[in-house]
């Protein structure tokens, strides 16, 4: 019907706008890239937007606002199972501390924490929200789809939704289609980009709110008026259309702020957290900053951004437009000082995409925070933090470490995939794995290996590493204090997406047992390959049983080295975690075996929706949309 109107003139749109014809539209394929400089806003644009939020202070003291962390606990297995319910999210945390910065009354929710929360109840100074934001990966999409249902049954009383996270960022139109739509429950507003394009949003919407007017009510003035068109990185209905009828208008690809330094500390995002509770609605207070640590015991902390590599699995590189970005030791050190002297926060773990892409910013990192002191003794005997890096970078940097352990750096996550190379090629190779495992622990710090199931690759090969208990075993021998093992999947915004489900090998049932988006976590066998998929769900289980199991915990125990109590520790929860795991993984695996599997027919397009672009957009993908129009 919207095709209809659209042709005969019946729904408006701003001149500016070229419409795109649906059927014009390629599949899923990598975010694009802005060229050169204009990727990044100016320097000081992010702080000079927040000063002009800032200034409304007074108007803003009613506008409250709740950033809700989705999470599906179907979710909840190996690898990080306990571990994921003592870390408030990085990306929830960090929009939450923009919007107390900006002047936003604000409060982060984590579903995970707060399992019965309803937007609909949640009342700050005993008044309605005013924003929702909901934050969600691929795999919780269905609790942001929940959360914006219930919203939405506020009817007019309901506040502005803004949906938002990782798959906001690869996936937007899918807000607006069936059934997630179902009646009219999408969001008002999709972000796709970062905290810089919700300031930018919200800065536009407040230009356009009258005396008296709710957010959403302004919003809607806006959308009306085209004025939303000249902010990159957001898709919200046309002006006209609506969510039972949906066109959509998609300003195209962010920028990005491109001095860390510029975005809010970790320290303002932790003190408007909600406590953990069973209830609905919000309490009275956040969390006092005194008791953060309580249930916060290892706080995220963005570092750097960013990684050379451009693995066929990975959507990172193309979602940082293949920059690299850090922020200055001084405010990394300051964040840690205060984290620490303030809310008794001891551990870290850095967000990073590879700490050692740059040996350059390493190196200044690691000298500022080794320089550094908190409660007048050296911060890096105070406090303890992780972060992930390449194999191949971190054995070109090791010369770094002993200055690395001085800085307080306690673990490093490797993304060594598969000790071969046959998956993909980062430099890992058998013999550097030893020799780097045995510095670290030298230095007290911590190998964390982290591997990929992939087709083809057997559960045990003899005479080679190339088996999954082949490369498990050797792993621990090298010293890795602990493994990850994720099976190899087709996941959104990468190179192989397409690909993968051009094969029709993609389950979307067993039997009458749909596959859903919370089955695209790695935990799960999504693809069939040579083997019987219900074998390599079980195979997958038992890489991590081989490693987590009595006899290494009874090894562990007699470790004479240094990190002899943090083996323990690991193996102990990881034995914990492989056994309560075992009835879910291994269920889903007799659903395999039981079911008779039916396969996508190829990748689900875009989107199922039309979808126009402001002539000044920058197409989100690689494609030339004027070229299709």
């Amino acid at each position: 019907m919207s095709r209809a109107l659209c042709r005969s003139g019946a729904l408006s749109a701003p001149a500016t706008i070229d419409r795109l014809e649906l059927a014009a539209y390629p599949e899923r394929v990598e975010l694009a890239v802005r060229s050169g400089a204009d990727r990044f806003v100016p320097r000081g644009a992010y702080r000079a937007l927040e000063g002009r939020l800032r200034a409304r202070v007074g108007e803003l003291a009613d506008t409250s606002a709740v950033v809700l962390s989705c999470f599906d606990r179907r979710t909840r297995m190996l690898p990080f199972l306990f571990f994921d319910a003592r870390m408030f999210p990085a990306g929830p945390s960090l929009i939450a501390a923009a919007l107390h910065q900006a002047g936003f009354p604000t409060r982060a929710v984590f579903e995970l924490w707060n399992p019965h929360f309803r937007a609909s109840r949640a009342r700050i100074d005993s008044r309605p929200v005013q924003i929702l934001l909901t934050s969600s990966m691929q795999i919780h999409a269905a609790r942001a789809h929940a959360a914006i249902r219930d919203a939405c049954a506020m009817g007019e009383e309901r506040p502005l939704i803004i949906a938002g996270g990782p798959k906001a960022v690869y996936e937007p139109y899918d807000f607006w289609s069936a059934p997630a739509a179902d009646g009219g429950s999408a969001p008002d507003v999709v972000v796709t980009g970062e905290a810089y394009v919700l300031l930018e949003l919200l800065d536009v919407v407040l230009a356009h709110r009258g005396r008296g007017d709710s957010m959403r009510a302004a919003f809607e003035r806006a959308r009306r008026e085209g004025a939303l068109e000249n902010v990159p990185g957001l898709v919200y209905l046309a002006p006209g259309a609506s969510p039972h009828d949906p066109t959509l208008v998609d300003t195209g690809l962010q920028r990005l702020v491109e001095d860390l330094d510029e975005l809010p500390s970790e320290p303002v995002g932790l003190s408007v957290l909600e406590a953990p509770h069973r209830g609905e609605g919000l309490a009275a207070r956040p969390l006092a900053v005194g008791r953060v640590h309580r249930h916060v015991i290892v706080a995220n902390l963005l570092m750097t951004q960013g990684c050379k590599f451009r693995c066929s699995y990975c959507p990172i590189p193309a979602l940082h437009q293949k920059s690299w970005r850090h922020r200055s030791p001084e405010q990394v050190a300051e964040s840690m000082r205060i984290l620490h002297e303030r809310f008794g926060l001891k551990h870290f773990f850095g967000v990073d995409d590879n700490f050692f892409n740059r040996r350059d910013t390493a190196e200044t990192l690691l000298s500022g925070l080794a320089r550094a002191t908190a409660f007048g003794r050296p911060l890096g005997e105070r406090i303890r933090f992780a972060t992930e890096a390449t194999q191949a970078d971190t054995y070109k940097n090791r010369d770094l470490l002993p200055l690395a352990r001085a800085a307080g750096m306690h673990s490093l996550w490797f993304g060594i995939e598969d000790l071969t190379a046959s998956l993909v090629n980062k430099g890992q190779k058998p013999e550097r794995t030893i020799e780097l495992f045995r510095i670290m622990l030298e230095h007290k710090i911590c190998p964390m290996a982290m591997l990929m199931f992939h087709e083809g690759q057997p559960f045990y090969s003899r005479g080679s590493l190339y088996g999954l208990a082949n490369q498990v075993e050797f792993l621990r021998r090298a010293g890795a204090i602990t493994v990850q093992c994720t099976v190899h999947t087709p996941a959104v915004g990468t190179r192989e997406f397409e690909a993968t489900y051009e094969t029709g090998r993609v389950m979307a049932a067993v039997g009458d047992y749909a596959i859903r988006e919370a089955h695209i976590d790695g935990s799960h066998v999504v693809v069939a390959g040579r083997q019987p998929a219900w074998r390599r769900q079980v195979q997958m289980w038992a890489g991590y049983a081989l490693f987590y199991n009595p006899l290494n915990f009874l090894r562990a125990c007699g470790d004479s080295s240094r990190l002899r109590r943090r083996r323990m520790g690991f193996q102990l929860f990881g034995l914990v975690a492989t056994l309560v795991s075992a009835p879910r993984m291994l269920g889903y695996a007799l659903r395999l075996l039981r079911g008779r599997p039916t396969y996508h027919a190829g990748p689900r397009p875009m989107s199922t929706v039309p979808v126009q672009h402001p002539a000044a957009a920058v197409p989100r993908y690689d494609v030339d949309t004027k070229a299709l129009a």
